[in-house]
């Protein structure tokens, strides 16, 4: 599976900006598309060492045996990747709106550039194995209810498994600051009709979804975000993850909090270049948090990081992530 370190392949992505607002949420609302591209790595590879895996769900023989697998936002195609190393055997299928694939892929590896919220492009009973996750910012409370848990259902083979994953996105112990970032931010998700409650929602929707098993398989992972733990490196790396997703929440977030409006992204790849270079959790901390020698938005967004930050260790904030799983019945 690759250690925490191997965050980057080679991607062939435009540095470019795009506004449109069925594009990933709110993520890419002022962040260049190398920047998300390159944080949704980061976090699968997080992900991954907290979860100590790719999945939950016991699949393990079908995988061995060859299964047809589905991952739905596949993003850069990291997680689908490594499946299909991890499991030759298997077909693996990644559908996503944005063109961020690798520019070489795997011979089991196909992916499908697709506005999948115009219907999944597959046949009923396609997939063994459907897998979906870190679709908050995304999809609406109304596309998960009246469309996406039927249609995710619907290309599943009878026996075969469905897998979600999503975080919460109120921490526990926030601090002031975070507290008021996170509120700007859920209310502007609530403004466009995302649940930003998206684990309560598949708590409450994904078990009525028709020929769906019962009970439905739920496991969360709570974890300490903070960069403080020098003999800990997956909270470092987690923390890391966090303050760059921020980054992105905060240039989203601009006219809300009053930013300066000059956008730049040379701090944000200053840390993205130490990623790369280094493997160095302390120093990719290190680097990400120096003030900034720019004005403006870089700086304002550098100077509420470091709040943030600080916050995170002096208020022992936690993180909790959620896996919903089940299989499909007659």
């Amino acid at each position: 599976m690759g250690t925490i370190q191997s965050k980057l392949n080679n991607r062939n992505i435009n540095n470019k900006t795009l506004t449109n607002k069925n594009y990933r949420g709110l993520f890419l609302e002022n962040n260049d598309l190398a920047t998300v591209d390159e944080l949704i790595h980061l976090g699968h590879c997080v992900l991954r060492e907290m979860w100590n895996g790719n999945f939950s769900s016991p699949i393990k023989p079908l995988l061995t045996s060859g299964a047809k697998v589905l991952d739905v936002g596949c993003g850069s195609g990291a997680w689908i990747c490594e499946m299909s190393s991890d499991y030759p055997t298997s077909r693996y299928i990644g559908i996503d709106l944005l063109p961020l694939f690798p520019t070489t892929k795997p011979f089991n590896v196909q992916f499908i550039h697709h506005d999948f919220l115009n219907g999944l492009p597959f046949p009923d009973s396609t997939f063994d194995f459907v897998h979906i996750r870190f679709m908050t910012f995304d999809l609406t409370e109304t596309q998960w209810e009246q469309f996406m848990y039927s249609e995710l259902m619907r290309v599943c083979k009878i026996g075969g498994w469905i897998e979600i994953s999503d975080p919460e996105l109120k921490f526990i112990n926030e601090g002031p600051t975070t507290e008021r970032i996170n509120c700007s931010f859920r209310k502007k998700l609530q403004s466009r009709g995302i649940n930003p409650d998206v684990t309560s929602l598949h708590t409450q929707r994904f078990p009525s979804t028709p020929n769906i098993s019962s009970p439905i398989y739920h496991e969360h992972r709570e974890f300490v975000i903070s960069s403080g733990l020098s003999h800990d490196k997956l909270a470092q790396s987690f923390t890391t993850y966090m303050l760059e997703t921020y980054r992105c929440i905060l240039n989203s977030l601009g006219h809300e909090l009053k930013l300066n409006t000059n956008n730049s992204n040379v701090r944000r790849n200053s840390l993205m270049n130490s990623i790369k270079k280094n493997n160095n959790s302390e120093y990719i901390r290190r680097s990400s948090l120096t003030p900034s020698n720019q004005d403006g938005k870089d700086a304002e967004i550098d100077k509420l990081l470091k709040t943030i930050e600080n916050e995170f260790e002096n208020y022992g904030t936690r993180a909790t992530i959620h896996r919903f799983y089940a299989t499909k019945t007659e």
